[in-house]
């Protein structure tokens, strides 16, 4: 039986070609583990009636091997490479996460327009519709945290002026948060063009 050659991290690297992005993730609980997301240059895929490859490597899960993500032109190449990482990393069953466990890896999901624009705006109302309930939920958090500590400084014996002082700026943001959301209207989402950059 013929042995497997073992690839070089120096030979994975060279089928991964230039590098355009990279992210280092952890993983919760395991304390120095570093998982390397790696995305090299989109290419032309040199296979007979290709179009488009965008190469990509995780390291630090499973088998460390350069994988390859297909396209009809390098941006539809390059974002199915991005979701074939995130897909792997959800796959490992692991809890890896970027800069806060809270939001894990931060790499988006992504809605095909291939589905149809009806889809893709039901979807978005409802990512809006969510983002809402959840920030709502925080702010109802935040102010039961306020009137705890509050009770925990009456009990203390607490001056009320000083007490009114301590959270003031905190009972403020809440305020003006809870009113931006109170204003939004369906779509808010949709980033808008801006003039800067534009000659007037």
């Amino acid at each position: 039986m013929k042995r497997r050659r073992r690839v070089s991290k120096n030979e994975r690297r060279s089928d991964l070609g230039r590098v355009i992005a990279r992210r280092i993730l952890s993983e919760e609980g395991v304390a120095g583990r570093k998982i390397v997301v790696s995305i090299g240059l989109p290419r032309p895929d040199p296979r007979k009636g290709g179009d488009w490859e965008c190469p990509f490597l995780i390291e630090g899960v499973g088998k460390s091997e350069v994988q390859k993500a297909f396209g009809v032109d390098s941006l539809q190449a390059l974002m199915i490479a991005i979701q074939g990482i995130r897909v792997g990393l959800e796959q490992s069953g692991r809890n890896l996460f970027w800069l806060d466990s809270e939001i894990g890896a931060d790499i988006p999901l992504t809605v095909r327009t291939t589905w149809g624009k009806q889809l893709v705006d039901r979807v978005r109302l409802a990512i809006e519709r969510e983002t809402v309930r959840v920030w709502r939920a925080k702010i109802k958090t935040s102010r039961t945290n306020i009137y705890a500590e509050e009770a925990e400084l009456r009990r203390q014996r607490t001056e009320p002026g000083k007490i009114a002082k301590v959270f003031a700026e905190r009972r403020t943001h809440l305020q003006r948060w809870e009113a931006e959301i109170d204003n939004l209207k369906p779509g808010w989402s949709i980033p808008r063009p801006t003039s800067e950059g534009r000659k007037h």
